[in-house]
């Protein structure tokens, strides 16, 4: 006996809206993406909401207030938040030998002007981007980590990320949200050889930041990796044989890829026009007047001061425990990243780490925030639940603590 399958609604939009919402219900990426997405914004709002009315913020110049009349959306602008402000508000700007807007990359101020269009306000369409980018980036870990791992693992991975002790800087108007979307969602295409995507978010990654960039060999590693070359394989005559067939076979591919740096190089363009300097968005770190002294020196002067300052008067610079901690776990999971998740994502997770270190150690705990390879490791190792739940709670607790400070103007990372 059969029966006759229920009859598509007359309307094909409403019909496509009832398939999409029953994928979305009955996928578990999505259902445990949003469902840390709203506990921990919830957890890190009401933190933040209450240490700017519990203690008062410090007061003096430069210190601004973007939205003063509603505290529940100025608390998440501060420090770089005025560039994207800016750039949002009234484009690039460049004034030789200073500190300006042209060192920040444009994806994200354009999509705050977007959204301005509806909000009527910036800080509020740059909070709006933010946990929109957030959401899509939870979600896409949790994917990416299964491709990996077992769904256990992709769930401390996503947890992990979310209560990460500057975690909070995925709601503010900053590009960390934005950023770690285009890239694991990139990480995710290309691992599942959905080339056309995979290289769309490249392309946006390049346009977020300038090391974006390096998801474009992210992306042609996996298309090297789905045609059987790996770098284990890099003597062998036959991988490269394989490589070459590859490009024959399949050049339309590798032609999509290739589009990736397009980001980039359209900005690129785009300085070269208005001030007559390509790479001006490198040109302008000068401004910041940072040495470049190299990773060594500065981490052997860093360690130096935790060594030498002096804890029992409280007269010390609390960050670098934090920044020199990170620095050295990134480099330690280094060897675990490269054979678990791939090599292309631990070569990401090198440059994006020593980079920084190259003239100061100081927000390195925030670079890391972007860094999926990172959480998807730590997930993997972290098997033991006592271990995890410490490491929830630990992390859970500094990111109360650092919220509190972020949001009354006293430097993070």
């Amino acid at each position: 006996m059969t029966t006759d399958a229920a009859p598509a609604p007359a309307s094909p939009w409403l019909y496509r809206f009832l398939l999409l919402r029953r994928r979305v219900v009955t996928d578990d990426g999505v259902r445990f993406g949003l469902f840390v997405f709203l506990v921990s914004r919830l957890i890190v709002w009401l933190g933040m909401y209450i240490g700017e009315i519990a203690i008062p913020g410090i007061d003096g110049e430069g210190l601004y207030h973007a939205v003063p009349d509603n505290i529940f959306f100025d608390i998440w602008a501060r420090w770089d938040s005025a560039f994207y402000l800016e750039i949002a508000a009234n484009g690039y700007s460049y004034v030789p030998d200073s500190i300006t807007t042209v060192a920040f990359f444009p994806l994200y101020p354009m999509l705050m002007k977007l959204f301005a269009g509806i909000t009527g306000n910036n800080v509020i369409a740059g909070v709006l981007v933010s946990h929109l980018a957030l959401l899509g980036g939870l979600i896409y870990l949790y994917k990416f980590t299964e491709t990996i791992a077992d769904s256990e693992t992709a769930r401390r991975a996503t947890f992990f990320l979310a209560a990460f002790p500057t975690s909070f800087y995925f709601s503010a108007v900053y590009t960390e949200s934005l950023y770690l979307f285009v890239t694991v969602a990139a990480a995710y295409y290309a691992r599942k050889n959905m080339w056309a995507w995979a290289s769309l978010f490249a392309l946006l990654a390049s346009t977020t930041r300038v090391f974006g960039l390096l998801m474009f060999g992210v992306v042609g590693l996996e298309w090297l990796h789905s045609h059987g070359w790996y770098f284990a394989r890099i003597m062998q005559r036959e991988a490269w044989q394989k490589a070459l067939r590859a490009v024959r076979s399949d050049w339309k591919s590798l032609l999509i890829i290739c589009t990736a740096p397009l980001g980039l190089l359209s900005h690129m363009r785009f300085l070269s026009i208005k001030f007559g300097d390509p790479l001006l968005f490198s040109t302008v770190q000068s401004a910041w007047q940072r040495q470049n002294l190299g990773p060594v020196a500065i981490m052997r002067g860093e360690l130096a001061k935790i060594f030498t300052q002096r804890y029992t008067t409280g007269d010390i610079a609390w960050h670098i425990l934090f920044d020199v901690f990170v620095f050295f776990l990134c480099l330690a999971l280094l060897v675990w990243i490269w054979h678990r998740v791939g090599e292309g994502h631990a070569i990401i997770v090198a440059i994006s780490t020593i980079s920084p270190a190259i003239s100061a150690s100081q927000s390195i705990m925030r670079y890391v925030l972007v860094l999926y390879p990172v959480f998807v490791v730590m997930a993997i190792l972290t098997k033991n639940r006592n271990i995890e739940r410490g490491m929830i709670m630990g992390f859970a607790t500094l990111l109360g603590v650092l919220s509190t400070i972020f949001v009354n103007w006293i430097f993070v990372a």
